[in-house]
């Protein structure tokens, strides 16, 4: 899709009729909290949830409204060959670097200080993940992706800038199986204040 020639879809076409959507960001953070991380099997009452909670009206053709609904949570994208981003090239670790749950208040805090969009107010889905694409590295939320995304084997990087950033991964890790680091903690109150963290990495990140 061509944002500058086309307008954001507000319905769906099954068996020749239009059914309205709901095209809001909230109704598909909802749909994707019943999905979940694991892409589990859904049961038929969490299908009919999501159905419910995606149209107004739910279509007689359930196969093809589930099939619709994926396609808008996919913005539209066509399912064929894709590009693959050379992350090792880049200095990225692969991992997942934003959760749209846990990362919510930095979202958005970064919406409003990059673009003035108060999320209190509902936008289209399409269009919230073109503008979250697009966030500045001056955000906070960028650079908590960038935290958890760099490499931390990358040779370039620096004794001292590889306990950082160990610390800081440890610190906005998204997994909830692992501990808090408190030095991590600390690492990142002093950055937040502006303060000298050398002696903080001292020693982070070496076995006993």
């Amino acid at each position: 899709m061509n944002p500058l020639l086309e307008l954001f879809p507000e319905s769906v076409w099954i068996d020749g009729k239009e059914y309205a959507i709901r095209s809001g960001f909230r109704t598909v953070l909802k749909i994707n909290n019943i999905v979940g991380e694991e892409k589990k099997r859904l049961s038929s009452e969490e299908v009919e949830e999501m159905l419910l909670l995606f149209y107004p009206i739910v279509p007689e053709n359930i196969p093809e409204a589930i099939q619709k609904l994926l396609e808008f949570l996919e913005c539209g994208k066509e399912n064929g060959k894709k590009k693959v981003f050379p992350k090792k090239a880049a200095g990225l670790n692969g991992k997942k670097g934003m959760d749209l749950d846990t990362d919510a208040q930095e979202i958005y805090a970064a919406f409003y200080q990059q673009y003035g969009i108060d999320l209190s107010e509902d936008m289209h889905w399409w269009k919230f993940n073109i503008l979250l694409g697009c966030l500045s590295p001056d955000t906070h939320l960028a650079k908590i992706i960038e935290f958890r995304t760099i490499d931390t084997k990358n040779k370039n990087l620096s004794k001292e800038e590889r306990k950082y950033y160990e610390a800081m991964q440890r610190y906005y890790a998204l997994s909830e199986n692992l501990e808090m680091d408190e030095k991590a903690r600390a690492i990142e109150d002093a950055l937040m204040r502006g303060e000298d963290i050398s002696n903080l990495l001292e020693g982070y990140g070496e076995k006993d």
